[in-house]
């Protein structure tokens, strides 16, 4: 590892980012990844500190990762609480992710009128000069460096409801492919299994009720921020993308398992984008059961997965049957902190 440099959004060398930030990762992990870059990790060491369990019912991957840490401060009723050390940290040199309430995000759609927190920046600077601070956002501009600038008014200090630091935890992780995969292989296992079983019964469960404005949302965070991620980094975990011109060389069950976890990422960000794209039509409610439809190949994908693990000598484990009340609750969780005012989003 080398020496510490700014944080930066480079699409040439992150993991597997494309056409959009979406691509495998999701915005808070964009802002992880770039801090871990930022302190000399190479792709194959970041997808390894942001891995940890295949655990799609206990693990949040906004906080859960096996080589580093994200710590949080919340003041979700004033988020200007929030900004002392906000600015305190920018100028110690330390980047802040901040995850902020939407109400008060001048130009969003959601200003003034939803208490939305679904989207990630990372503050890298601060212009004490001209009270400017500059954040890194998937969102913006490519040819602008991914930077925004936003004037520090008092009113938009209220948006610094959740903030977080990262700290690397342990050394880059360079384990041979083949080692860092038995390692982990009946853990990964028995918790993906449970975890596609629980899953299937919450799209069942809200297929069978509908989605509503919050619900359809929660579940958009939910296969966005935690299901395809998961699946993504545990297949670059295993052996980064390989350049153009070289080849990718891992024991032909290791390869497997690895294709089929890219294959169910993919069908989790179809349906995850697909619902982000049903949330702003004139009539959201009308289009939400057919994209629950996406969530059959969803599961089919998460099966093969179970089915390649296994047929590398995985073990499932007894059944859980817990797993579907933890998943329920986790998505309640999502509900009350991602989108905590429940008004009518079509108002």
């Amino acid at each position: 590892m080398t020496g510490t440099t700014a944080p930066r959004f480079d699409q040439l060398g992150a993991l597997g980012w494309q056409d959009r930030a979406l691509d495998g990762l999701n915005c808070v992990l964009r802002c992880v990844e770039s801090v871990l870059q930022s302190r000399g990790l190479d792709p194959l060491a970041v997808a390894r500190a942001l891995n940890g369990p295949l655990d799609p019912v206990g693990r949040d991957l906004a906080k859960d990762f096996d080589g580093c840490r994200v710590d949080y401060r919340t003041e979700f009723d004033d988020g200007t609480r929030n900004v002392p050390f906000v600015l305190d940290s920018l100028a110690a040199g330390e980047p802040v992710m901040v995850l902020p309430d939407r109400y008060h995000l001048p130009g969003d759609v959601y200003e003034g009128r939803f208490h939305f927190h679904d989207h990630a920046v990372l503050a890298v600077d601060w212009s004490p000069h001209d009270s400017v601070m500059t954040v890194l956002d998937t969102d913006a501009a490519p040819d602008g460096g991914f930077r925004r600038y936003w004037t520090l008014t008092p009113a938009l200090r209220s948006l610094f409801t959740w903030v977080g630091t990262v700290t690397v935890t342990d050394a880059p992780d360079h384990t041979d492919p083949a080692q860092y995969f038995a390692e982990r292989l009946d853990r990964d296992t028995a918790l993906l299994s449970v975890g596609v079983d629980a899953l299937g019964g919450l799209i069942d469960e809200l297929t069978e009720t509908g989605l509503g404005p919050v619900t359809a949302r929660a579940l958009h965070v939910l296969v966005l921020g935690d299901i395809q991620p998961q699946l993504f980094i545990y297949a670059n975990a295993l052996a980064v993308a390989p350049a153009p011109g070289e080849s990718l060389a891992l024991p032909p069950e290791v390869a497997a398992v690895r294709t089929a976890a890219l294959e169910a990422r993919v069908h989790a960000m179809r349906l995850g984008i697909a619902l982000i794209a049903a949330h702003e039509k004139p009539d959201p409610l009308a289009v939400y059961p057919r994209v629950l439809e996406l969530g059959r190949p969803l599961r089919a994908a998460l099966d093969r997965l179970r089915e390649a693990l296994v047929a590398a000598g995985g073990r499932e484990g007894p059944a859980d049957p817990g797993a579907s009340a933890r998943m329920r609750a986790r998505f309640a969780h999502i509900e009350s902190t991602c989108f905590p005012v429940r008004e009518d989003a079509r108002a």
